[in-house]
């Protein structure tokens, strides 16, 4: 016979084994794509990720602190509405220039938020790839020591 606390565990244990998703998928970038993380260059980084750094500004929402008092975790969002298949996210103040890249899902709604590093003064530049073109936008982010502002 089963009892009350048995039987709740087997139906706890049934919908955790229905909630994990069919098939996950990851794409290592840092394994399929080497030299992007080795990259100096913003331009040489997307053009590994992408093949290509013809983009059009616009279509992409970027928000990145004007001036960021702590270089170490400065926050970065970004937002947009076109059907993307990837995002990358690259900066031009620190040795290497890609950040992150995210393979999207389809249908999925592209709002992220993440935190990076910043040696120095920087722009930060999100590129979208959306129906075989590249969209990006950019910001400069003045990293202060000690928060002066100057």
């Amino acid at each position: 016979m089963i009892n009350r606390r048995n039987f709740l565990g087997l139906g706890l244990g049934a919908l955790a084994v229905v909630a994990i998703p069919g098939k996950l998928s990851a794409i290592d970038f840092r394994e399929t794509m080497p030299k992007a993380w080795t990259a100096t260059k913003v331009d040489d980084a997307v053009k590994e990720i992408f093949g290509s750094t013809a983009t059009t500004e616009g279509s992409i929402n970027l928000s990145a602190p004007d001036i960021a008092e702590n270089g170490a975790v400065i926050p970065v969002s970004f937002d947009t509405e076109l059907k993307a298949t990837k995002v990358a996210v690259f900066q031009d103040a620190n040795p290497e220039s890609a950040v992150a890249v995210f393979t999207i899902p389809e249908n999925a709604v592209i709002d992220y938020a993440i935190r990076i590093k910043l040696a120095k003064t920087g722009t930060v530049t999100v590129i979208a790839e959306a129906d075989g073109k590249l969209y990006s936008v950019s910001k400069l982010v003045k990293v202060t020591i000690g928060g002066c502002g100057g």
